[in-house]
C-alpha cells in the first residue's frame, strides 16, 4: 500500500511516478496497487494528472490501482472532473479488501 500525505500538486507528482515505479517493478507486479489518500490535504489538476498517469502505469504493468479513502477536498475534485468513474474510488479501505476478495476488476 502507498500512503500519499500533504499536497499532490506539478512539483510532487514525480515522487508519486517514482513511488508506484517502486511498488509495480516487485516479481511478480501486484495485482492490486492500494493508495491510502486519507492524508492528501490537497490535489490540483497537476496531482490528478498523477493519479491518471499512475492508473495508466499500473495498467500497464497489469496491475490495478486503487485508491482508499480520500479526504472531502480529494473526492469533491475527482468527482468534479469526473475521474470518480475512472478510477476506482472506495471511501472505506475494507471496501477494497471486500472487492478484491472477490475477484472484480
Amino acid at each position: 500500500m502507498l500512503d500519499v500525505a500533504g499536497d499532490l500538486v506539478q512539483g510532487t507528482g514525480p515522487l508519486l511516478h517514482a513511488a508506484v515505479t517502486g511498488a509495480l517493478t516487485t516479481h511478480p507486479s501486484p495485482r492490486e496497487l492500494l493508495m491510502d489518500l486519507s492524508e492528501l490535504r490537497f490535489c490540483d489538476s497537476g496531482g490528478l494528472n498523477a493519479l491518471v498517469r499512475a492508473h495508466r502505469h499500473a495498467r500497464e504493468a497489469g496491475t490495478e490501482l486503487h485508491l482508499l479513502n480520500p479526504t472531502t477536498p480529494v473526492a469533491f475534485l475527482l468527482h468534479l472532473t469526473g475521474m470518480a468513474q475512472v478510477l476506482r474510488v472506495s471511501p472505506d479501505p475494507a471496501a477494497a479488501t471486500i472487492h478484491g476478495a472477490a475477484g472484480a476488476p
